[in-house]
């Protein structure tokens, strides 16, 4: 364990005691994310007694002051979320009889280090009761969209019953999760220059000035506003793609989700969030087979949750209030996916290195690959199709 921190193996130590483990083997296991964690160390940790064994995943905190500047509280959002908005969360869905087949179920939670440099989450090991991650360079296809977006549509809704029943509470809640984006850091403004500089080179010919056009209008304060909700403002995920969730085939050939990451939960727009995972995870056929269908289905669903929560959706966030929202949304989707799909398809070899140096501009400098042309390029054509690049 030479290697392991010695913060970590005492934090190990301890969930392993108030686990009743008495005479145990722990063994702590670095592993890789392949490109898709940029703020942690990963972990998998096994604690041995005799025939038991309690199955660990860990996160501990990797960047240092120049991402902790651009992103002040990832580590602390995080933490709380686990440690109280889960909690509340839970007892809502309890109080208002949810039936447990159609809970929001996040994944169970061990314990946590808060100290500075050190912050760490531990949590179950959901790959030892066989859920993995989607791969992401391939396309999402329909049955894991139709779960994520459920499950989406579950995380929304529980966040407007919290709004509704406990509004001051709910208020407190959003300064706990609140994402500020340091608009005056020069780091920000390199890394959209980057992006959309890389857009640019990649777009097909015939598109460039289309692109640079809309690019025009986009400066670090229209894409901080863009997160903003205009009707229903939730506390939603911030970075729902599917490097975040973990799935499981069930026998029955459905799919269960689980949403992990917490670190940006943050408060918006519901439509933000769905946007986020269809640009994130979707390639141009998917769209053009399934995007209005899965518009449709996240609706339903958040209607379905909103009612189970005893919620009147008209009241709460109407379809027309809906539509209103993606069509004033859908814009920025656009944005979403010059922004992520650099990181989304770089190559493992070519991510960048996850260390106290890693800061936001490193995410506009890395290498591209040809399935980053084609995904960037798909996005643009669905754009120039809908009419709103012209």
């Amino acid at each position: 364990m030479e290697d392991i921190p010695e913060h970590l193996q005492t934090l190990l130590h301890k969930i392993a005691k108030e686990q009743k483990f008495l005479e145990y083997v722990l063994d702590i296991k670095p592993i890789s994310s392949g490109g898709a964690n940029y703020t942690s160390r990963l972990y998998a940790v096994s604690v041995t007694e005799r025939a038991r064994t309690l199955r660990l995943f860990v996160k501990v905190a990797a960047i240092g002051e120049k991402m902790r500047a651009q992103a002040p509280k990832v580590y602390e959002t995080e933490r709380y979320c686990y440690t109280q908005l889960v909690h509340i969360y839970e007892q809502l869905q309890e109080e208002y009889n949810v039936p447990p087949d159609q809970r929001l179920a996040f994944c169970q939670y061990y314990g946590c280090n808060p100290v500075r440099f050190q912050e760490t989450i531990v949590l179950a090991d959901l790959v030892t009761d066989g859920y993995e991650s989607y791969d992401r360079f391939r396309s999402i296809d329909w049955p894991y969209a139709e779960a994520a977006v459920t499950e989406l549509a579950k995380l929304h809704a529980t966040s407007m019953a919290y709004w509704k029943y406990y509004p001051d509470d709910f208020t407190t809640m959003l300064e706990k999760v609140r994402f500020d984006w340091a608009l005056d850091d020069p780091g920000l403004e390199k890394y959209l220059e980057g992006m959309t500089g890389r857009a640019l080179t990649h777009v097909a010919k015939e598109h460039k000035p289309k692109l640079e056009k809309y690019f025009k209008e986009l400066d670090v304060e229209a894409f901080a506003s863009a997160f903003r909700s205009s009707r229903r403002q939730v506390v939603g995920h911030g970075d729902y793609r599917p490097s975040n969730l973990m799935h499981k085939i069930l026998n029955d050939g459905k799919v269960d989700i689980k949403i992990l990451d917490l670190q940006t939960l943050q408060r918006g727009s519901p439509v933000t969030d769905l946007l986020y995972f269809i640009f994130t995870g979707s390639d141009e056929q998917f769209r053009a087979k399934y995007f209005d269908r899965l518009v449709e289905h996240y609706y339903s669903q958040l209607s379905a949750s909103m009612r189970r929560l005893h919620l009147n959706p008209h009241e709460i966030f109407s379809k027309e209030d809906f539509d209103a929202e993606l069509k004033e949304k859908l814009p920025f989707g656009l944005t979403l996916a010059t922004f992520s799909l650099p990181v989304i398809t770089v190559d493992t070899e070519d991510a960048p290195k996850v260390d106290e140096t890693l800061e936001i501009s490193s995410f506009s400098t890395g290498k591209t690959n040809d399935l980053y042309s084609e995904r960037l390029n798909g996005v643009v054509n669905d754009y120039v199709r809908w009419g709103i690049l012209k």
